[in-house]
């Protein structure tokens, strides 16, 4: 079986296209990390608390819980022989699926998602999961991966946050509703995230990301929109922001350098996007993972 070790970060932890099913015994960790994927935690045996997006969830057994794992995620606290089934799911297929935009915008806010009722299939189902993932066909492994993409459609259809964290003001703006894209609005759209993705740092803008998709701006947003059910300023901003968290928890960079380094233009535009996206200022987001 194979483990993962939970103080890599980034590619380091995981490569951005790779799925896979693990299991293990959970132990507080040192400091947080991230990677580009959609992770389903399933408990079988005792509780855990993880510091997410500068916030304390408790999460505890039998029940799901779905959340980007691009937002730094740090274990804080588990009871003894706490047993963990993790499963970790590209961020090309959340791009891929058929979700409403109320569950994308809040995935992508950085709320931990779990269902308002507990289904006690899920615990056999990751057992299955992960054991079957170790010793299957790749075939076998693209079937596994499908059924992840299911019981997380499913999910959609009675989430509510984990720990009930405060809603910001941009959670407020949700479009509710489903929107179908074909595999060709799709791979432009993974074309802009991947832009994104990797030049956010610099000061780049709509216009930019739109011209890498071969599309008018206003058509390059409505595409982006249909597909993740917010915009291309939107996710920028959020790429931003889980970049400064990086930075902020696992760095000793002055706030200032973290406002630049993450792609913000001033230090008073930094501090205003992270009091209304977080709910607290950098130095108090530092403190609460230093504590």
């Amino acid at each position: 079986m194979r483990h993962l070790d939970p103080l890599q970060t980034g590619s380091g932890f995981l490569q951005p296209e790779e799925f896979l099913a693990e299991y293990h015994l959970v132990e507080p960790m040192p400091a947080a990390h991230w990677h580009d994927h959609l992770e389903v935690n399933v408990i079988t045996r005792g509780s855990m608390t993880y510091l997410i997006n500068g916030r304390k969830v408790h999460l505890t057994s039998a029940a799901l819980y779905c959340f980007w794992a691009a937002v730094p995620h740090q274990v804080i606290s588990a009871e003894k022989d706490t047993e963990l089934y993790c499963v970790y799911l590209p961020f090309a297929d959340f791009l891929s699926m058929v979700l409403p935009n109320d569950f994308k915008n809040d995935f992508l806010a950085g709320h931990v998602l779990t269902s308002s009722t507990v289904d006690e299939a899920d615990s056999i189902t990751v057992k299955r999961w992960v054991r079957q993932w170790d010793d299957s066909s790749e075939q076998v492994k693209e079937i596994l991966r499908e059924e992840v993409r299911l019981r997380v459609r499913r999910l959609t259809t009675e989430q509510k946050h984990a720990g009930k964290p405060q809603r910001t003001i941009e959670d407020a703006h949700h479009h509710h509703g489903t929107q179908v894209a074909g595999k060709r609005v799709i791979a432009r759209v993974q074309q802009m995230t991947s832009f994104i993705n990797e030049e956010f740092s610099n000061p780049i803008n709509v216009a930019d990301v739109a011209r890498i998709s071969g599309l008018h701006p206003t058509n390059a947003t409505a595409t982006f929109q249909k597909v993740l059910g917010q915009s291309i300023a939107q996710y920028l901003r959020q790429r931003r922001l889980n970049h400064a968290l990086k930075l902020l928890a696992d760095t000793d960079m002055a706030i200032i350098e973290v406002a630049f380094e993450s792609g913000h233009g001033s230090l008073s535009r930094f501090y205003d996007a992270f009091q209304r996206q977080v709910g607290c200022t950098p130095k108090d987001y530092r403190r609460r993972f230093r504590s």
